[in-house]
């Protein structure tokens, strides 16, 4: 098993309200992840293509979030985030998500 199938298992195993928590805080994670394609002291965009994938990324989890309260979600949508955050093709993408991910899972219930 891989590591990203190991974290997909772990957040299906997840018992609903922890699940929620987590992935309440995955989002909110992500967005300080995403401000590292803002440019520094501006309000223009450095890397607007890393944002356009991490804004794709957290609609994901959004969506499982939302799902999850509405006891709508499947398990292999579920698995499906930790794909979507953590299998990451850019060097420096991987390296944010990832560190959302278990800087999350490190301070979560």
């Amino acid at each position: 098993m891989s590591a990203i199938e190991a974290e997909s298992e772990w957040l299906v195993a997840l018992e609903k309200e922890s699940k929620l928590d987590f992935l309440a805080k995955l989002a909110h994670t992500i967005t300080v992840a995403g401000r590292n394609s803002y440019t520094p002291q501006a309000y223009g965009l450095a890397k607007p293509s890393q944002l356009r994938q991490i804004n794709e990324i957290q609609h994901r989890v959004i969506a499982c979030l939302v799902e999850v309260l509405r006891d709508q979600s499947s398990v292999s949508f579920q698995q499906s985030i930790a794909v979507w955050v953590l299998k990451q093709s850019d060097a420096e993408l991987s390296e944010l998500m990832s560190w959302a991910w278990f800087s999350t899972k490190e301070h979560s219930a």
